[in-house]
This record gives C-alpha cells, structure tokens and sequence, in this order.
C-alpha cells in the first residue's frame, strides 16, 4: 500500500500525501513485546503505528482488537442491569454502485431517516419496529470485488427490548431507501467457550475493518480512503450511547510484574520480522541485561 501511495505524490507533492505515504511506510517497522511469563500474557508495548485503518491492516487488526477490549465492559455492564433486553446484531445494505460517495451519502442518509423515525416514536408519533432497540453500536463496512460495484452496509450490535418482526423492518427499510430491502437479524447466542452470550465476537463482527484489503485492488482501497477518511464510520446511540474509539493502537502494560522484552524488527527485502533483542528479567527490583539475537 505505501509503494502505491507512492505513486500518488508525483508529479506534484501534496503534504498530505507525504504525511500519509511516510506513515504508512513506517508503520509496524519495529515491534516490542513484554512477554509477562508469570502470568503467560505477551503485549506490545512499543510501536511506530500510522492509525489509518483505511489504509493500513495492522492497524486495522489493533484498531478494531483495542475497540473490544474498550467496549466490552460497557456492553456486558447494560446487559446485567438489565437481564430481559436480547443483544443481537442487525446489518441493513443498500444497492450496490459505482460512485462509492454517493452510495455513502445514500446509506448514511437512509440510517439517519430510521433512527429518526426510532426517535419520533419515543417521543409518541408515528411507529417502527426500530423503536423495539434500546440502544446499539453501528458501523459502516465497504465491499467492492474486481470491477464491481461497491457494496456499502451497516453492522450493528444491538439490545432489544422485544424481538424485531423482520419482515416489517425490512418493509420499512425499503421505504426508506427506495431501493433496498435486504435486513438481517441474528440472535447473539451463547458460547461455552466465552462463559456465556459472546458478546466480543459480536463487537468484533460490529467493528471489524471498514474495508476488507485481501478483496480489494490497491487503487480501490486508495479511493476509498480518499472519500471515507473525514466521515465517522461508528457511531452508537440509547443505552450503548458512549462507545470509545480508540487512539492508542498499543497494548497497556501490566505493572508490578517481571517480563522478557522482546524487539523486532521488520526487514523488507525478506517480507518478514528478525528477533533484534531480547532483554531478559526487566521488571520491579529485577537487574535488566540484554543481546543480540540474530535470526
């Protein structure tokens, strides 16, 4: 993706894109892990990260990883105090097109005319089956595969005080948008191996990455930038209103415990991360020593 935005700053440089270009081309050219080995818990603690998520898969994955682990709580806490809401994840689409702008605007106006029509109902006028959420966390995806047309929808994670009739939604979405009816809803179940209903694997599904990189031509993934990178792509509202989106990509360290320092670096001429250095026993009254290590 840099070598690609790198051809975007000739013939006539842009500080923009200088800014952009560097960013990416650096990020993620070194890593540092603090391997905690008393507790088997590895974070990274250090990074050059460019926080284009647009743009960049590694902080993509950070991005939407540190989302979770941000939210998670909030989430589970509305859950307890209130045991009879159902979460539940919905995702509206609109039709595909070829102006990714305007199918942006088309979408992003559809969602606004629904949650008002949520809000008209709270306040006693009118009805949708939308006003059956209590509050949610919604975010725009985009799709586009070869010479397709984009897809954009919407995910959304949701907490419901009674089941939506699907079939009406997705009526009222058509209404809505005047060409779309397609509304998919799915119960978030339980999974044994999350100690209950999997709501981090719903977050995730919610706050995945805007665009999927490995279906999309690095020209479309540049445009897509271009027309998105000023546009709030989550949003929550109701009980969920609050979500924090975060700004540090980096893993908080665990204080008071002993861990093994570990430095990579990644060279481009082998694709692939080299172990630089390991410091060994760094931590609280612990004497810190380090060497080379060469892969």
């Amino acid at each position: 993706m840099a070598g690609y935005v790198d051809t975007q700053r000739q013939p006539k440089k842009r500080p923009d894109i200088e800014k952009t270009f560097t960013n990416l081309k650096q990020c993620a050219s070194y890593l540092v892990f603090n391997d905690y080995y008393t507790v088997d818990d590895l974070r990274l603690v250090k990074a050059h990260t460019c926080k284009q998520h647009l743009l960049c898969p590694f902080c993509a994955m950070r991005r939407s990883g540190k989302f979770v682990a941000k939210n998670l709580p909030k989430v589970e806490q509305v859950i307890n105090e209130n045991r009879s809401r159902i979460p539940a994840l919905v995702t509206f689409t609109v039709k595909n097109g070829p102006d990714l702008r305007e199918r942006f605007n088309h979408l992003r106006a559809a969602h606004r005319r629904l949650n008002q029509r949520r809000r008209n109902h709270l306040n006693g006028k009118g009805h949708t089956e939308w006003s059956k959420v209590a509050g949610g966390i919604t975010s725009y995806e985009f799709t586009k595969q070869d010479e397709g047309d984009w897809h954009p929808h919407i995910h959304a994670l949701v907490m419901l005080d009674d089941f939506i009739d699907q079939k009406a939604l997705s009526a009222e979405w058509l209404d809505i948008t005047g060409d779309s009816f397609i509304v998919d809803i799915r119960r978030i179940k339980s999974n044994p191996n999350a100690g209950g209903l999997d709501i981090a694997s719903g977050l995730l599904e919610v706050c995945k990455y805007a665009l999927k990189f490995h279906d999309m031509t690095l020209p479309d993934t540049w445009h897509a930038y271009q027309t998105l990178r000023t546009r709030r792509l989550v949003d929550s509202f109701g009980v969920l209103r609050g979500v924090q989106i975060p700004d540090n990509l980096l893993d908080d360290p665990l204080e008071g415990l002993p861990f093994i320092e570990r430095h990579y670096r990644y060279h481009h001429h082998k694709r692939a991360y080299d172990l630089q250095e390991v410091r060994h026993d760094v931590g609280p009254d612990l004497p810190a020593f380090g060497h080379e290590v060469r892969v």
